[in-house]
């Protein structure tokens, strides 16, 4: 990779290395890449043979990554929030007036990490009543936030382990809203979860699912990316799940009793945004 040219005997910044240095894309994924994925990725291989993120050792000593994701060593932490915010905040504007086109009273953000998606639909729409169910780890970050934000009368809070099936399931939602989330799971554990969200629906109820999916983009480059993120979820995250196709992804949606309404694959940075309903 040439950063710097040199003509004449002086030095030029080349286009490559005028991205390293000015472009938000570009920063973040390397500094995700660096400081999340680097030392890790050095245990790829027991990763594959023994289906666990065998690297996150290099992070904290959890079974998966989203158990830890709140206090991870610095500068991982802000890494991946760097991360995944980047993604997800550019397909804000567009999907939440999709979202409440129906005028949802109640909606469950599922995987609400830091709760930057239940405060935006809180500014959206004043009437919408929020519950951001994740992880006890993840909700303690979640509630601080909602807090300062003085949101509290607004959005709740239900912790749990989702993959925990033993464990009760928040009910009663107009809308259940997933972003980045299921992708995190196997497909036997994204039929599992689907299978209780469509319990958890009113009637007339959506589930909408924001994801990524590699067959969808529009350039080949960002389809290998996406299709390499999966060593990550190797290694990292879980050990068993992927950036997935839309053949498989589908699949899923329709063994766990659910069907597609509406598909948008051009949403925010080549997102795909799915409304489902009861079969």
């Amino acid at each position: 990779m040439d950063m710097l040219l040199i003509n004449e005997k002086r030095y030029t910044l080349s286009k490559t290395g005028y991205f390293i240095l000015n472009d938000e894309l570009t920063r973040i994924n390397m500094d995700f890449s660096h400081d999340v994925c680097y030392k890790a990725m050095y245990h790829l291989q027991d990763s594959l043979t023994e289906g666990r993120p065998a690297g996150l050792q290099e992070l904290g000593p959890w079974e998966t990554i989203y158990q830890g994701l709140s206090i991870l060593p610095e500068p991982a932490r802000t890494s991946w929030f760097n991360f995944d915010h980047y993604y997800s905040d550019l397909a804000f504007p567009g999907v939440l007036p999709i979202v409440f086109e129906h005028k949802p009273k109640k909606l469950l953000d599922i995987g609400g990490n830091t709760g930057k998606w239940s405060m935006a639909c809180a500014g959206y729409d004043p009437d919408v009543h929020v519950t951001i169910m994740d992880l006890p780890v993840q909700i303690n970050v979640a509630r601080q936030n909602i807090n300062a934000a003085g949101l509290q009368d607004r959005v709740s809070f239900f912790e749990t382990n989702i993959l925990d099936e033993s464990l009760p399931f928040a009910q009663g939602f107009d809308v259940i809203w997933m972003s980045q989330f299921l992708d995190c799971f196997s497909e036997e554990q994204i039929i599992s979860i689907l299978r209780r969200c469509r319990e958890a629906l009113n009637d007339g109820g959506s589930v909408f699912i924001l994801e990524p999916f590699w067959d969808k983009q529009q350039f080949k480059s960002a389809a290998f990316c996406l299709q390499q993120t999966s060593l990550y979820f190797t290694a990292i995250a879980n050990g068993n799940s992927q950036m997935y196709h839309t053949d498989e992804f589908y699949d899923c949606i329709r063994a766990a009793g659910l069907k597609v309404e509406m598909e948008n694959h051009k949403v925010g940075l080549s997102y795909t945004l799915l409304r489902c309903v009861k079969a």
